[in-house]
C-alpha cells in the first residue's frame, strides 16, 4: 500500500518574520548576488550571461528577472517563422544545463561563506522569539540560531536542495512546459514533492526508487503545462501516477505557503526582504491574516526612500499600521 500523505496540524503562532538576503548581509555574510559572481568562476555563469540582453544584473531579483525575460523570449522564437525551432531548442537546452549547474556552484559558494556561526543581533533577537514562525526566502539557516522555527520557501542548504526562478506571471496560452519550468510556482512544487519523498516515504535522493518517482512528477509537470493536460490517454505514460496525483491533490489546496493558524497572527515583521521577487507569494499569506495589527519593517540605513515606501505600500492594503526598525 501506499503511504498516506500527511495534512501536518496548523500551527499556531501571534507573529510571524519574513526573511530576506538583508537579514543574511546583516549577519555579515557575503550572500549577495555580486559578491557570489565575483567569487565564482564557471562557464555556466558566462553561458547564462550570453543571453541576456542586459548585463547589468547586480542583485538575485534582477537575476531572477532575467530568468523570466529569457524564458519569454524563447517561448516568441519558438513560433517565429524567422528562427530554426531546432536553434531554440539548443538554446533551452544551454539555459536549463547553466541553471542547473548556477544551482549546485550556489549552494557550494553559501556553504563555505556561512560556515562561522552567526553573532546574534540585539535588534533581531526581540523578534524571532522561541514561539515567532520564520518564513525564510533565504537558503541559509541562519535565522534558526534565534529559535525560532523556520520554514524555507526555496529550499535549504541543509537539504541541498534550493530553487531560483521568476514570480508569477500569466503564462501565454500556447506555453508549454520548457516555457515556464523555471516559474516559482512549479518549482515550489517540484521542491514540495522532493520533500515528501525524503521526509514522508524516507527514499534517498540519488536511489532508483526515488529517481523513478521524481521521473513520475516530471512528466506530470510536463503533460499537464504541455497545452494538453493530464487525461486518461496519458495516465499510463507517467510513473507511479496514482501517488504524484495524490501529492498534488494534497498540495494545491493551500500550495506552498506554511502551515499555519493564519487568522492568530497579529504581528509581521520583515527583516531584509525586497518583496518584488515574491510578491504573489505573500499576497496569499496576507490575506489569510484576516487580524493583523502591524507591520515592522526593518530598515538598513543605506535604503533608499522609494525602496522602503515600496514595501509599505504593499502592505498598506491588509494593515494600516506600519513602522520602521533600525537593525
Amino acid at each position: 500500500m501506499k503511504k498516506a500523505i500527511h495534512a501536518n496540524r496548523p500551527k499556531t503562532c501571534r507573529a510571524v518574520a519574513i526573511i530576506g538576503n538583508g537579514f543574511d548581509l546583516a549577519h555579515k555574510y557575503a550572500t549577495d548576488y555580486e559578491s557570489f559572481i565575483t567569487a565564482t568562476d564557471d562557464p555556466s555563469l558566462s553561458i547564462f550571461k550570453s543571453f541576456c540582453e542586459s548585463h547589468d544584473i547586480t542583485t538575485w531579483y534582477s537575476f531572477e528577472e532575467n530568468i523570466n525575460k529569457l524564458t519569454h523570449e524563447l517561448f516568441l522564437q519558438s513560433y517565429s517563422e524567422d528562427i530554426d525551432y531546432s536553434i531554440v531548442q539548443s538554446k533551452r537546452s544551454q539555459l536549463k544545463d547553466a541553471f542547473t549547474a548556477i544551482h549546485k556552484l550556489l549552494i557550494n559558494y553559501l556553504l563555505e561563506e556561512t560556515k562561522r556561526k552567526p553573532i546574534k543581533l540585539a535588534s533581531i533577537k526581540k523578534h524571532l522569539k522561541r514561539k515567532t514562525q520564520a518564513i525564510s526566502f533565504n537558503y541559509t539557516d541562519i535565522a534558526s540560531a534565534y529559535g525560532c522555527n523556520v520554514f524555507h520557501v526555496h529550499g535549504s542548504l541543509a537539504a541541498d536542495d534550493i530553487l531560483l526562478g521568476y514570480d508569477y506571471r500569466d503564462e501565454a496560452c500556447l506555453s508549454e512546459y520548457d516555457d515556464m519550468r523555471w516559474s516559482k510556482t512549479i518549482c515550489r512544487e517540484a521542491l514540495a514533492f522532493r520533500k515528501y519523498l525524503k521526509n514522508e516515504l524516507n527514499l534517498v535522493p540519488g536511489s532508483p526508487e526515488y529517481n523513478d518517482r521524481i521521473s513520475g512528477f516530471e512528466a506530470y509537470q510536463h503533460y499537464e503545462n504541455s497545452g494538453r493536460g493530464i487525461d486518461m490517454e496519458v495516465e499510463d505514460f507517467i510513473p507511479h501516477y496514482q501517488l504524484v496525483d495524490q501529492f498534488i491533490s494534497s498540495y494545491r489546496p493551500d500550495g506552498d505557503i506554511p502551515k499555519i493558524n493564519y487568522h492568530k497572527i497579529t504581528t509581521i515583521t520583515v527583516i531584509g526582504h525586497g518583496i518584488e521577487a515574491d510578491r504573489e507569494f505573500l499576497r496569499k499569506i496576507l490575506k489569510k491574516c484576516t487580524r493583523l495589527k502591524k507591520v515592522l519593517i526593518f530598515r538598513h540605513a543605506k535604503e533608499t526612500d522609494d525602496a522602503f515606501n515600496a514595501k509599505v505600500n504593499f502592505f498598506k492594503p491588509y494593515c494600516k499600521r506600519i513602522r520602521s526598525i533600525k537593525y
